[in-house]
């Protein structure tokens, strides 16, 4: 059982790292470029990543479904499920287009910084163009996922980390003669790649028997909007208890902001460090919500049982060594984002506050690493309501409030710990919601 959760779950954490490595890298090459171009591409992925994950959210539902409709051999509720989510995908890109298009206002009266927002503006005006190719790609990955065999996303996640650093670097320093274009050409370069990653998904599943039956832009006739009901009573219940994570992290984002372009930097640097710890249960969560998915549908209870002490375990195991790696090495995860070159003064000051945070960061890698494991688990069982619940109370009735009254005494580093106590507060109710839900439906 572990063995096949595992196979199920490489795949998902590759893939979730290959495109959190895109923010990742986008951050490391910002910060060649100085500390407010820094902050000022940080907030602009902030923004992006927000929706880029609140997208995620509904189209999650997707896989969920498909995996379920697998379990009780229904060919054409996969159909059905996987043209909703086509909807979806459109629908999402032009919505929140829109909103990240004319975001520059909304960031001003938020109390940003105005010397940072002409750059968050330039990474903006071309990152939101990646939204409908990375929606596209999340949607075949569910597809993929969904009928149990994600062994495309592996091959797309590695061409995808392997080729997004060098063309982000030409395009952004103007190597072998292409145009130097600063904070576009990072921008640019995550575009290309998210784009060449939803082309070759689609290039490397529908090679395969087994997803030909069920092609996205086939057999619409069977089609009915009362389809995307389902989809949406799930997805959008997902979104939202994505939507309230992602915004504590924001929300801490614009309260950092508000204390200057260096304690942004800061933060940005130990997020995106903390996001590629965070991928591995978030790819793994997303094998367990299939895995409980299919065996919930079959009624099969020891199984279920099985893949959610097995998801735990290995939770448990990866968040204790990426906390490790915060706590021992701080140093040199930050010095990979910035150098001396920024002055001697400024350099030792980002160092030492960046280190701080992520030392914070690393006590909650644990708790953090379960309630996402623990939300996989209840999107198996086909709950949103009651997560998205322990999700808002969680992160906005403690989390926020509590990074907000700590950062006025503390500055980022309250903020840390605040939403520390946050996703604490959510693996603990989150963990009671589990074993009453099996008790129920077993």
């Amino acid at each position: 059982m572990i063995t096949k959760l595992i196979r199920l779950a490489v795949p998902m954490i590759v893939g979730q790292l290959a495109f959190a490595s895109m923010g990742f890298i986008d951050t490391v090459l910002l910060g060649q470029l100085g500390v407010d171009t820094l902050a000022g591409g940080a907030l602009g992925a902030m923004v992006f990543q927000f929706f880029h994950i609140v997208g995620i959210g509904v189209l999650t539902a997707t896989a969920n479904l498909i995996a379920f409709e697998f379990g009780k051999d229904q060919p054409d509720g996969i159909q059905t499920a996987l043209l909703s989510g086509v909807l979806s995908v459109l629908f999402l890109s032009v919505v929140f287009g829109l909103i990240i298009s004319n975001a520059e206002p909304i960031l001003l009266a938020l109390g940003q910084d105005p010397l940072i927002i002409p750059i968050t503006s330039t990474y903006l005006d071309i990152i939101v163009w990646a939204l409908l190719p990375a929606f596209t790609f999340i949607l075949l990955r569910s597809l993929a996922l969904g009928l149990g065999d994600p062994s495309a996303v592996l091959p797309v996640s590695i061409l995808a980390a392997a080729s997004n650093y060098p063309i982000s670097y030409v395009l952004m320093t103007g190597a072998y003669g292409f145009p130097k274009m600063g904070v576009q050409g990072v921008a640019l370069g995550t575009l290309i790649v998210s784009i060449m990653m939803a082309l070759a998904m689609a290039v490397f599943i529908y090679r395969k028997d087994a997803f030909k039956p069920f092609k996205f832009w086939r057999r619409w006739r069977q089609f009915r909007f009362s389809n995307i009901v389902e989809t949406y009573r799930l997805g959008v219940q997902i979104a939202i208890a994505h939507a309230m994570e992602v915004g504590m992290f924001s929300a801490a984002a614009l309260l950092i902001g508000a204390m200057g372009a260096q304690a942004l930097a800061a933060h940005q640097i130990v997020l995106q460090c903390i996001t590629m710890s965070f991928m591995i249960p978030l790819g793994l969560s997303q094998a367990v919500s299939v895995k409980v998915g299919k065996h919930y549908g079959a009624g099969n209870p020891i199984e279920t049982k099985q893949v959610i002490l097995y998801a735990l375990v290995i939770a448990s195991a990866t968040a204790s060594a990426a906390g490790l790696v915060f706590w021992l090495l701080p140093d040199v995860l930050v010095d990979l984002f910035v150098d001396e070159a920024l002055g001697p003064d400024e350099y030792q000051a980002l160092v030492a506050l960046a280190s701080l945070l992520l030392l914070i960061g690393a006590m909650f890698q644990l708790v953090d690493g379960w309630q996402v494991v623990l939300m996989g688990v209840l999107r198996g069982f086909k709950l949103g309501a009651s997560p998205t619940i322990v999700a808002t109370v969680s992160y906005w009735g403690l989390g926020f409030p509590a990074a907000y009254f700590l950062g006025e005494m503390f500055g980022p580093a309250g903020v840390w710990a605040g939403m520390g106590l946050g996703l604490g507060l959510s693996a603990i109710l989150l963990f009671g919601l589990v074993v009453k839900t099996y008790k129920r439906v077993f």
